[in-house]
């Protein structure tokens, strides 16, 4: 909640929870982003985050809750805050051209919070996705990973990479 008044969302967890159970209970797939790594952030407010977006997964097979990292666009208070300490903006065309909008984190995010983000989002699609009787051992060990926040050592992660290349 702190973090979704931080960003000036006129929204409360509660009012979230309460529709998507409306939205459960009725059937109606829905997509709830979420985004971390603000310059200010702490790693208790990105671990809250991650605890909100497990517990809507576990909600619904038919919920999705993709994790995005902060980008700083003109034009915003919270990037006139990232400027006024320290963060350069892309200055040219060329320059904007190549920024990436999607896949990398802040340079505020330490490497750590960013590779327990994308593990974290790795098992968490798998953990409450529509269950599969072949499907099933890396499921339960997935949402067993996500229930005690373990993402060290994910073979699974490298297996299912190798024989599912991302594309």
């Amino acid at each position: 909640q702190e973090m979704i008044e931080h960003i000036k969302k006129d929204i409360t967890l509660e009012q979230v929870f309460v529709c998507a159970e409306r939205c459960r209970r009725h059937g109606v797939k829905v997509i709830f982003p979420f985004i971390v790594g603000f310059p200010d952030e702490t790693e208790a407010s990105i671990r809250a985050s991650l605890d909100v977006a497990k517990r809507l997964r576990a909600m619904s097979p038919d919920f999705e809750t993709p994790i995005f990292y902060f980008k700083p666009y003109p034009g915003s208070p919270l990037t006139d805050d990232a400027v006024r300490d320290g963060y350069t903006l892309p200055r040219t065309l060329d320059e904007w051209a190549r920024f990436d909008f999607i896949g990398s984190a802040g340079p505020w995010v330490t490497p750590e919070v960013h590779r327990r983000v994308e593990r974290f989002k790795f098992y968490q699609r798998i953990a409450w996705s529509r269950p599969a009787p072949l499907r099933a051992p890396l499921q339960a060990l997935a949402r067993w990973r996500c229930q005690h926040d373990v993402y060290t050592l994910p073979i699974e992660k490298a297996v299912v990479q190798r024989l599912r290349p991302p594309t």
